[in-house]
């Protein structure tokens, strides 16, 4: 995984608490290689998705409606 495909990961979550972080986490880790920068994109990919879901709690968005 390249920079650009991890940063494509967690775009969908700009509006996010934290979303800056988790971009400059990212950077660091594409540092340390590869596999720290995939490891580091799934963990933030999922986190943010967890996130989103408990603050939701599942329920679809408005806009969809």
């Amino acid at each position: 995984m390249d920079l650009p495909a991890a940063l494509r990961m967690i775009a969908p979550f700009k509006e996010a608490p934290h979303y800056d972080d988790a971009v400059a986490r990212l950077h660091l880790a594409a540092l340390k290689g590869k596999r720290e920068l995939s490891r580091s994109a799934y963990r933030m990919r999922n986190a943010f998705g967890d996130y989103s879901y408990a603050v939701t709690y599942g329920k679809p968005d408005e806009e969809a409606s």
